[in-house]
């Protein structure tokens, strides 16, 4: 089965005005071969899973991003087998509910690294039939409401993705025929002066699908 090539651009990563011309190029070359249906842009890193929830075949993901959202803790495990998640660890719970056969993600210098405690945490999402303790998910989420774990033979990882770390943006990755193209804001992350960075890539995007869109109905 052919995997889908998913673009996450996250702008917390532009920590300079050229940044974000690269951002912005490789933006441009995606999204100027894609259908609207398949382009996302929100504040919010999790809305991305409104984008890849209904694709079925294997998926490839590369991760523009200051920070790799995957999980930082073990307290994360309870939360993605019980389905909680946030813009914190949202591959991780992709890693969970979709194949994903291979994740890239493109840091900053200064983004944390990978860490021998995070090493063990993502193996622990591999252990099968272990019994956590219940989560409050009070906090996280909304109120009196709780996020029970329990046994199950399902919430584990069947496939082992394969991870790639690459610092900045790289020329290959104008060679990737990507198909779907995800943008965020991270407004927790980036600094409100970098936010005009966002709003010309969602200004972009409704610009070049109106003229597609009424290119296509004066054909008719």
């Amino acid at each position: 089965m052919k995997t889908k090539k998913i673009l996450s651009i996250d702008v917390d990563f532009c920590k300079s005005n050229k940044d974000f011309e690269e951002v912005f190029d490789l933006f441009c070359q995606t999204i100027f071969k894609l259908k609207e249906d398949n382009v996302l842009i929100s504040p919010y890193h999790v809305d991305v899973l409104n984008l890849i929830k209904n694709i079925h075949s294997p998926i490839e993901i590369l991760n523009i991003d200051n920070h790799h959202d995957i999980i930082y803790d073990l307290d994360s495990i309870c939360e993605l087998r019980n389905s909680v998640v946030s813009s914190a660890n949202w591959v991780g719970w992709l890693f969970f509910h979709c194949h994903v056969h291979n994740y890239t993600w493109c840091k900053q210098d200064l983004s944390e690294d990978f860490s021998d405690d995070f090493t063990e945490v993502v193996e622990n999402l591999y252990e099968k039939n272990t019994v956590y303790d219940i989560v409050d998910s009070r906090n996280l989420i909304f109120n009196n409401k709780y996020a029970v774990t329990e046994r199950s033979s399902e919430n584990y990882l069947k496939h082992r993705p394969k991870f790639d770390i690459e610092l900045g943006i790289k020329k290959h990755f104008y060679d990737i025929d990507f198909d779907y193209l995800f943008v965020c804001l991270s407004p927790g992350y980036t600094p409100s002066e970098n936010y005009f960075m966002y709003d010309i890539m969602r200004t972009t995007k409704n610009r070049f699908f109106k003229k597609n869109n009424l290119a296509k109905s004066h054909e008719k």
